[in-house]
């Protein structure tokens, strides 16, 4: 899986791209930690490329957005294929996650939860 990360000023988009396996995790966390090591705020995971994931991925993206919590940052998924949108319905991750169409919808969201 490649994974390609954006600063913008409202929040840190991250694109990825392939399948997001059992073998990405180590290298995701990894990057997502040196990432979250030195920015805080926003992310959004742009998932347009993204073809497939397994548990293992959809295990990350829990991760993920614990860390993010923690840190009292937000995340909000967009652009989801078919196949992950399906995952995320089948596995309920649905409701655990904001899930949009677009970057720019999951950016105005992220905008109406700060002016909250």
């Amino acid at each position: 899986m490649k994974m390609h990360f954006e600063e913008h000023r409202s929040a840190v988009v991250l694109r990825l791209e392939g399948e997001f396996t059992h073998e990405d995790v180590d290298g995701f966390r990894r990057r997502c930690q040196e990432w979250l090591d030195r920015t805080t705020g926003s992310w959004i995971v742009d998932g347009a490329g993204m073809e497939r994931i397994d548990s293992a991925g959809l295990e990350s993206l829990l991760w993920f957005a614990d860390e993010l919590r923690r840190g009292a940052g937000r995340l909000r998924l967009a652009n989801l294929g078919d196949l992950v949108a399906k995952a995320m319905i089948v596995t309920r991750l649905d409701r655990r996650f904001e899930i949009h169409t677009t970057i720019e919808e999951a950016a105005r969201s992220l905008a109406r939860s700060e002016a909250a």
